[in-house]
């Protein structure tokens, strides 16, 4: 089936993969898949039990492909022949990393951006007081590194630091 015959469903995002054009989708149903074939939460691929970042293994990141894919008849085979086209092509495990980061922030599993352009009636908080000092938060000892929540695009930018130093 060529590109131009493919019929987009709704609410999917178009991936080019390895020569396979797939339609992804994170929807409950195929969280709960995913999740039940890793055996660990889609959050425990990206943070370890430090709290830190991780980089998933690229098996891990191949079931969350198969698992957001509405497309027919793609099997796990077909998913690691299209990994290898995908990688001779040039692209990178990091690659496929972003592709899946941008599918988890658009289905929001990490929570949803407020609109910038939000409407304010008139009001700005440019001018608005700042907050008293002490009413800051400050990290503290009393907030082990562990208890941080990140989204993936801070998990993405403390990897790149990790790997390329600060």
């Amino acid at each position: 089936m060529t590109k131009e015959n493919i019929v987009k469903l709704p609410g999917t995002k178009q991936f080019e993969f390895g020569g396979l054009n797939l339609q992804l989708r994170l929807d409950g149903k195929s969280i709960i898949a995913i999740e039940k074939r890793l055996d660990e939460s889609l959050m425990g691929l990206f943070v370890n039990g430090q709290g830190g970042f991780k980089l998933p293994a690229t098996n891990k990141l191949l079931v969350v492909l198969q698992g957001a894919n509405q497309t027919s008849r793609v099997s796990d085979s077909d998913l690691v022949n299209a990994f290898e086209r995908f990688v001779e092509a040039g692209n990178t495990t990091f690659d496929l990393f972003n592709a899946i980061q941008e599918l988890l922030d658009e289905a929001g599993f990490f929570g949803k951006d407020k609109k910038e352009n939000e409407a304010t009636n008139g009001e700005s908080l440019d001018n608005e007081p700042e907050a008293p000092s002490e009413l800051l938060y400050k990290p503290t000892t009393i907030y082990p590194a562990c208890l941080r929540i990140y989204t993936l695009r801070q998990l993405k930018l403390v990897f790149l630091l990790q790997i390329f130093g600060r």
